[in-house]
């Protein structure tokens, strides 16, 4: 049939991986689903190919799903258009699932669905999965790394009415084209989607980055954000890898590789860019330019300070809801909620917890996989399966077979008594090295995961080492480098008052002599102000950087080498910032709050009142309340519900400052969207915002840090200073 020979030419590494059952199931659902569905008939053959039958979005493990989705959803979107459609396979989404942060490794669009949650990349590829199980093409689009935070995202577009349309995975809302992402999007440097194996019609898939493995990258970025056209030089057939400032490192997001002209040209956000290729670099100052040439780097063996900026806030997509649509979205989010949580409560069996009260939480963190890991763990009284499951992560038990665990404690089993015992657990027991699927090791497996398999197979303690991935193993009581290895130490200083958190802004690099490469520090290693850590040999690059309110950084780079036996001290430096620095005026979201326009600034708070972030806001507030009253800004706190205003320290600092206004708007939904279109996190009240008399929000922050109320003066005494 024509679907196999697709799927046999576009995914030729699944082929290997999986049972050839499981993709001709992917295969006959498809077949069935053109020959039933009316918008998946309509479709041509590579939309049909690439966006229905392809079973694979991103690299998530593959499930046979498809069948179970469909006849779930069939029945809610068979008699609705197709843009409607859309939309409630994502409320069923919704329903099913739920965002949480959890570990690199994708899990299946089956396993988000039986165990209720997902990261971005799980929660979309599972949207993709549900919408293309009705016949709805659609893909996931991937913003890898932001600019203007530290973070990445992912979500999903689908092609209704012969229009590419897009929406937030198991977030649903009462239109197309509107997430929490819209003007994150907008900011973007670069959102791409992917296609497997040939296609052609690169109008409908969009302009070609650059293929790995089984994928081939697709630019969508013009769609969402303000793009121009950039030129990058090199020599001929080189890999330019494109990186924006992230976490404090250098972070790529897509590998072009120059023609035979030395040249690479791609649409990007107008934004910083940092490009390398192998040990040659550049700057591209996206701003003022459109493109640059690499070249060997310039030393810096002190402190270099350079700035990077992050394309400017310009929404493409604004979608504000009117008060009806509030209302409907918060009762659909609300009515979801309800029905997952409810469907969560049921995975386990009391009466098996209560029968193993030591492994209630670990049960109880399985959720809908609870049968195999109960089946694996009472099998009999070994207390083996208690360790095997414990060194697991919560990922692990919740798509984790009881056949496959069986597999792995008869394997280790004979090597129990040869070694301490938490070695033993944890570096021979455990099936896991580092992100790659739990298998059972028959296939051969790449680098040094496979080193490590391929040791633990054979009796000896092996792991990658958090560091830099390097081969571990146990031998003669000690931990010892598999490749013996020479070391120095450095002593990263800081000043007391200083607060450096390792991937927020500061990191390590060090070069493998053909790329750098990040590595793994641990906060927990600070003592008295001292990092003390033990590195291999070699060069190394440290970056630190300070995030201003707006996205745009201010960064440090240092480059030093570390000879074997080497002692070395490197003092942390991080950029200061002016309070002019702070002051960036940016639009506010919602109508409600940007005017009338005021002749003053005004301090805008959405408080969460009893929370204790918020109540260290209020008591600063009210220590420094004489210094705020005398600049009289207009204020306004807003509160969740009436009555709010009556908690102890809310209530009398309204008291002593009653200019200070309590108002109660739909407090949920003016939180999300403020917070998110100024880069901030909604999910850490309070949120505070000072207003410029132009109505714009010159300065915000959310959360509290110490010193936050003296801040938010400062900023107000800096705008009515400069107000004519």
């Amino acid at each position: 049939m024509e679907e196999l020979r697709f799927l046999k030419a576009a995914l030729p590494e699944d082929w290997a991986a999986y049972s050839a059952a499981l993709l001709e199931t992917f295969a006959a659902h498809a077949a069935r689903l053109r020959n039933t569905v009316p918008w998946c008939a309509a479709l041509n053959r590579e939309a049909y190919e690439q966006y229905v039958l392809c079973p694979r979005v991103n690299d998530e493990d593959l499930s046979e799903h498809r069948a179970l989705f469909y006849g779930q959803l069939w029945p809610r979107v068979k008699n609705l258009d197709q843009e409607q459609a859309v939309l409630e396979v994502n409320r069923w989404c919704h329903e099913h699932a739920s965002y949480q942060a959890q570990d690199q490794r994708t899990a299946s669009p089956l396993t988000v669905y039986r165990c209720g949650s997902g990261r971005c990349g799980e929660e979309s590829a599972f949207l993709v999965a549900a919408l293309r199980s009705v016949g709805l093409p659609a893909r996931q689009v991937y913003a890898p790394r932001w600019s203007h935070c530290d973070d990445n995202h992912a979500w999903v577009e689908v092609l209704c009415h012969g229009r590419w349309r897009f929406l937030g995975a198991c977030e649903p809302e009462p239109v197309l084209d509107r997430g929490w992402f819209n003007t994150a999007a907008s900011r973007a440097m670069l959102v791409h989607s992917r296609t497997f194996g040939p296609v052609t019609d690169f109008t409908l898939h969009g302009a070609p980055l650059g293929r790995q493995g089984q994928a081939l990258y697709h630019n969508q970025t013009g769609r969402y954000a303000l793009t121009k056209r950039y030129a990058f030089r090199a020599g001929p057939g080189e890999a330019i890898a494109l990186e924006v400032l992230n976490e404090a490192r250098f972070c790529p997001i897509a590998v072009l590789t120059a023609g035979a002209d030395g040249l690479a040209v791609a649409e990007l956000g107008v934004g910083d860019l940092h490009l390398s290729a192998g040990e040659k670099e550049a700057f591209c100052r996206g701003r003022e330019e459109d493109g640059a040439a690499l070249a060997p780097p310039v030393p810096c063996p002190d402190w270099t300070a350079f700035d990077f900026r992050a394309p400017l806030s310009a929404p493409i997509h604004p979608a504000p809801l009117d008060g009806a649509q509030r209302k409907a979205r918060e009762a659909v989010l609300a009515a979801g909620t309800a029905r997952r949580a409810a469907r969560i409560a049921g995975y386990w069996d009391r009466e098996k917890l209560r029968a193993y009260p030591a492994q209630r939480a670990l049960l109880q963190n399985a959720r809908g996989n609870f049968g195999e890991i109960y089946a694996f763990l009472s099998r009999d009284g070994d207390p083996l399966r208690a360790a095997l499951l414990e060194c697991l992560s919560d990922k692990d038990l919740r798509d984790v077979s009881a056949a496959l665990l069986e597999f792995h404690l008869d394997r280790a089993r004979p090597w129990a008594d040869n070694y301490p015992a938490e070695v033993f657990r944890r570096f021979l027991l455990c099936p896991r090295v580092a992100f790659e699927p739990l298998t059972d090791w028959s296939r051969p497996q790449p680098g040094a995961v496979g080193q490590v398999i391929a040791l633990r197979k054979a009796g000896v303690p092996a792991w990658l080492r958090p560091l830099d991935g390097a081969v571990m193993i146990w031998r003669d009581g000690k931990a010892l480098p598999q490749v013996p290895e020479a070391c120095g130490t450095v002593y990263f200083r800081k000043s007391a008052e200083a607060r450096f958190l390792y991937r927020q802004n500061w990191s390590l690099d060090r070069w493998t002599g053909a790329e750098w490469t990040p590595l793994r520090l641990t906060d927990r290693a600070w003592h008295k102000n001292v990092l003390t850590a033990a590195l291999p040999a070699g060069r190394y690059r440290v970056l630190t950087a300070l995030r201003l309110p707006a996205g745009d950084q201010l960064a440090n780079r240092l480059e030093f080498s570390l000879a074997p036996g080497e002692r070395r001290e490197i003092f942390l430096e991080l950029r200061t910032c002016s309070l002019h620095d702070l002051i960036t005026p940016r639009e506010l979201p919602l109508e409600e709050l940007r005017l009338p326009p005021t002749k003053k600034p005004a301090l805008l708070l959405w408080l969460e009142e009893g929370a204790e972030p918020t109540e260290h806001l209020l008591n600063e507030l009210a220590a420094g309340l004489a210094d705020l009253r005398r600049l009289e800004p207009e204020a306004v706190c807003f509160l969740r519900r009436p009555g709010a205003e009556g908690q102890a320290t809310l209530s009398a600092l309204l008291a002593a400052w009653p200019e200070l206004r309590a108002e109660y708007p739909d407090w949920s939904y003016q939180v999300e969207t403020v917070a998110r279109h100024l880069g901030l996190d909604p999910d850490k009240p309070p949120l505070a915002v000072v207003r410029d008399r132009t109505g714009r929000a010159a300065y915000a922050c959310c959360g509290y840090q110490v010193g936050m109320a003296r801040l938010l003066r400062q900023v107000l005494e800096r705008l009515i200073s400069e107000t004519p």
